[in-house]
């Protein structure tokens, strides 16, 4: 009887084993099942590290960060994205980090490299909008229905397209006409530079962050920035004259592109994750110029400052002085076998679905 009792307890814990192995097997089954199905769901995060050039105060950084968080959540958490605490290169030196695969992430300012992304730069025209949302949604949207990243973005992979807001005049000196300007050495980029010189001005080009120190300094006495400027470079107190040109003057594009290397280490669950936030990340970050504007203008207002916003008379003179700029990216653009003309009337069609 005891041996009996001993066999049929034996057999009861073997089927009770059995039961919670084949148990296991199968709940792992199913975990495998949908892990390699969805492109590694359950593997662990991977962290994009994205490169800086700004100072870590400035209201871009925290978009930037935003913008990460968005495809995080996108991903399903599967990927996370770091931004760096010091440069890695200056702002024009951004696109070799990605071309070389020195990091996963970088951005910055196509004017920097006006050969290498011409079509691109469509977007900085003057007077095409004036909310860096709107211009950014239209670039991302323009460009992406016309495959010119096949053309430009060859050598990474473009991840979002966004525009700073337009531009506007301030200084330390009076300045509240067109007039004023002659002169006046301004730190200017981009088409900036040769609007300038045709209103009399002595443009001078300097990377952002030295702008401050040399308005310091008096090495120059204004600067042709956003109103966000003036707090992501505190400049508030060494500019005292802004003069705000209506329509907005002109803008810049904006990259944000990843490695082919990082990008070719991704799953395809990860790769829908960011391409699925193109658009929606593009606006997003334009956005957040947007809001860092009115902190920007308001600044200005607070320090006692003279803001004039340009009459009717020289905002006619001066849409009349910056057709080159319109002209010659036409005309650079019919060079390249496209129709610039149309292209732009096309650019100006698409900016509209988002005003």
């Amino acid at each position: 009887m005891e041996k009996s009792a001993q066999v049929i307890g034996r057999n009861t814990v073997t089927r009770k084993y059995n039961t919670i192995l084949k148990q296991f097997i199968a709940t792992a089954a199913v975990a495998a099942f949908f892990m390699f199905s969805t492109g590694g769901a359950f593997a662990q995060t991977k962290t994009l590290r994205m490169a800086t050039w700004l100072p870590p105060m400035h209201s871009l950084i925290k978009t930037l960060d935003r913008w990460g968080q968005e495809v995080s959540k996108a991903s399903g958490g599967s990927l996370k994205v770091e931004i760096m605490k010091a440069p890695l290169a200056k702002p024009p030196g951004q696109y070799d980090l990605v071309k070389k695969n020195v990091t996963d992430l970088a951005w910055s300012v196509a004017a920097w490299s006006p050969k290498r992304f011409h079509l691109f730069r469509g977007i900085d025209m003057p007077f095409l909008f004036s909310s860096a949302e709107v211009g950014s949604a239209g670039l991302w949207d323009w460009y992406s229905k016309n495959k010119f990243a096949d053309k430009e973005f060859t050598d990474s992979k473009l991840v979002a397209a966004y525009v700073n807001p337009p531009h506007l005049y301030h200084s330390r000196k009076k300045l509240t006409v067109l007039n004023d300007l002659k002169g006046q050495k301004i730190r200017a980029g981009g088409y900036g530079i040769g609007i300038l010189k045709k209103l009399g001005a002595a443009p001078l080009f300097l990377n952002p962050p030295s702008t401050t120190q040399a308005l310091q300094k008096g090495t120059i006495d204004g600067t042709q920035f956003p109103w966000e400027a003036l707090k992501g470079f505190r400049l508030v107190k060494y500019s005292k004259y802004h003069l705000v040109i209506p329509n907005g003057l002109y803008t810049n594009a904006w990259w944000l592109s990843m490695s082919k290397k990082s990008w070719g280490s991704l799953t395809s669950t990860q790769k829908n994750a960011i391409n699925a936030v193109g658009l929606s990340g593009s606006r997003l970050i334009g956005k957040g110029w947007d809001e860092s504007e009115a902190a920007g203008k308001n600044a200005a207002i607070k320090a006692g400052n003279t803001i004039t916003v340009l009459s009717d008379a020289d905002t006619a003179r001066l849409r009349k002085i910056v057709s080159f700029v319109e002209d010659g990216w036409v005309a650079k653009t019919n060079k390249m076998g496209l129709d610039g003309k149309a292209l732009l009337a096309d650019l100006r069609g698409t900016i509209s679905k988002y005003k």
